[in-house]
């Protein structure tokens, strides 16, 4: 039993921290208020699609690289 709990408090801790490293590999940032944005698109038309509707503009990512 104690095994299992193992396990699972393992993948849950490297599932939480495996999405914010990839953040920072996107290349643009849909933002739609200040701060930091959501920064998970690879490719400025993609990133364009969702701010489509929105009041929300695409910006380049210039936060750290991996």
């Amino acid at each position: 039993m104690k095994i299992i709990l193992i396990v699972m408090v393992l993948a849950t801790t490297s599932f939480a921290f495996a999405g914010q490293a990839d953040a920072r590999g996107y290349k643009y940032c849909l933002k739609s208020s200040p701060g930091p944005g959501d920064c998970k698109y690879s490719g400025y038309r993609q990133c364009m699609a969702s701010a489509s509707g929105l009041n929300a503009t695409c910006v380049r990512n210039y936060g750290p690289r991996r």
